[in-house]
């Protein structure tokens, strides 16, 4: 029965590799037809549980090509745990052997593990097989096994945690395959602390911002504060200046008005012209603020007349006094 099975599987392989049109596979040269039909030969007397078939394939820039296509399953590991079988498609690659095949991981039900160092999410596989392949070294059925140890190791569908490793003999490449795992999941913990500690920089750089604004603030509000103080400075100055230049005036008639025992108000001589001024510009800005009041409408009409006459009325006898003060002073000179 195998015998038969065999034999129908080499002439499928040949048929197809014979045929022409529309039909005709993406492989063109005669010592590639006749490599692939001996690698798949191969590969169906391992693993004679995979179907055979043709189909198109479509690359990732749009280009269409007829290729080769197996499709079965792999099961990862007999003992000392059963795992789940994986379900795979296989695509000899117009340029093979040259070129790697294509093997993509099915799903089914089963979601792929993420960050899953050799199967991305989309099932596309990759192994230290695969990235260093080279012809004659390597081939189909070699890569298939590789892939077996590979899953077995980290299977795409059960944590790795849960999977009990066994201590044999590994081959060189299997060892690079656990290698790369290990650092995989090693620079996946390392990424997750960067992440959490470039979130933590991230605040951080946000609150010395927020304090570096604080003082700004505060620096520029004490420059604010000095400027006032410089003015203050510079108006004490001038006052005292002032006060200098008027007590070398009057320090004579200070000094006699002292010994006379003279009164503070005695002292000082007041200018007849400014006598009732203060009277008279604070009336004036009452009657200010009584008329922007009345303006808004806060005061009536009524009231507004009559606290202007009272304080015209005033403003007026003031005056007057500082009229007469004035005719005083100048009939006296």
């Amino acid at each position: 029965m195998a015998s038969s099975s065999s034999s129908s599987s080499v002439k499928f392989i040949e048929k197809a590799l014979l045929a022409t049109g529309s039909f005709a596979l993406s492989y063109t040269d005669p010592d590639q037809k006749w490599l692939i039909r001996k690698h798949l030969t191969s590969f169906l007397q391992d693993y004679p549980n995979f179907e055979l078939s043709t189909d198109t394939f479509n690359h990732n820039n749009g280009a269409k090509v007829q290729l080769f296509c197996l499709e079965g399953s792999l099961r990862t590991r007999s003992s000392p745990i059963q795992l789940p079988t994986v379900q795979v498609t296989i695509w000899i690659h117009e340029n093979y052997p040259l070129t790697p095949p294509l093997v993509f991981i099915n799903p089914d039900s089963i979601p792929i593990r993420t960050n899953h160092p050799f199967v991305n999410s989309s099932g596309f596989t990759n192994s230290r097989y695969i990235e260093t392949w080279e012809y004659p070294r390597c081939n189909l059925l070699d890569s298939i096994r590789n892939l077996r140890k590979v899953l077995a190791n980290d299977h795409p569908f059960v944590p790795t945690d849960s999977i009990p490793t066994r201590n044999l003999s590994i081959s060189r490449i299997e060892a690079l395959d656990r290698l790369a795992t290990s650092l995989h999941y090693d620079v996946l913990t390392i990424m997750e602390r960067s992440g959490e500690e470039i979130e933590n920089l991230w605040k951080l750089q946000s609150e010395v911002k927020q304090r570096s604004e604080s003082v700004k603030t505060i620096i520029t509000e004490l420059e604010n504060e000095r400027e006032t103080l410089k003015v203050r400075a510079l108006k004490l100055k001038d006052d005292s200046n002032v006060l200098e230049d008027w007590a070398e005036t009057n320090y004579r008639k200070l000094t006699k008005s002292a010994s006379m025992d003279m009164g503070i108000e005695e002292m000082f001589e007041t200018e007849p012209e400014v006598e009732g001024m203060a009277e008279d510009d604070a009336i004036e800005d009452v009657l200010r603020v009584l008329e922007e009041a009345a303006a808004r409408g806060e005061l009536e009409i009524g009231s507004y007349l009559k606290q202007v006459r009272v304080l015209a009325r005033e403003q007026f006898c003031i005056r007057q006094n500082r009229l007469k003060i004035d005719f005083s002073y100048l009939s006296s000179l």
